[in-house]
């Protein structure tokens, strides 16, 4: 039987993409605009890997704020 978290998540994510369709196409620009950040800095692949994570957590964040904040906007307006 599925767990609360795993339903209340599925339900949030196929919510979120209703909302917002280009979602689907920015979770794979951000994970490329990661990667090339994350190149640019280091030539180790292990090195490539840890700071692609670091760019992708970074640049999630600051993006999740931002869509935050408009989605907010939106139901306010």
């Amino acid at each position: 039987m599925e767990s609360l978290a795993s339903i209340l998540v599925s339900t949030l994510a196929v919510t979120l993409l209703d909302r917002v369709p280009g979602l689907a196409f920015g979770v794979p620009i951000l994970i490329a605009a990661s990667f090339v950040f994350a190149a640019t800095h280091h030539e180790h692949p292990d090195a490539i890997r840890g700071a692609m994570l670091q760019w992708l957590v970074w640049l999630g964040v600051i993006l999740g704020v931002v869509l935050g904040l408009v989605l907010l906007i939106g139901i306010w307006v």
